[in-house]
């Protein structure tokens, strides 16, 4: 049998039941089911999802963000902001870049 090593996973899930109080930092992927209130740190080139009935209370600093859940904070982001229509939005956004597709909940300020 061949020895493979293993390699440290690019994609972190957050689960639903789960909730965090206090600062995160994100590597490469994150999806979130669940609830964080504090701040989220991504590295060059990370992704933050907010899934359908996540939540987040807080900062985002992040490259690349989609919000399909309720952010209730600030977002800084270097790339793309993205609002689906399931998305909420209460607060701030700084972006390059910003799609919020009909139905989106958005109340925030935009700086560009």
């Amino acid at each position: 049998m061949e020895n493979k090593s293993l390699q440290a996973s690019e994609l972190t899930v957050i689960g639903s039941d789960i909730t965090i109080e206090g600062n995160l930092s994100v590597a490469n992927e994150l999806h979130l089911y669940g609830k964080i209130k504090g701040e989220i740190h991504g590295n060059p080139g990370s992704l933050l999802i907010l899934k359908s009935g996540s939540l987040v209370e807080g900062r985002i600093l992040c490259d690349r963000i989609i919000i399909d859940g309720f952010l209730k904070g600030h977002i800084e982001a270097s790339g793309r902001v993205w609002i689906t229509p399931l998305g909420k939005l209460a607060g701030s956004v700084k972006t390059t870049s910003l799609q919020i597709d009909p139905g989106a909940v958005f109340e925030a300020k935009v700086e560009m």
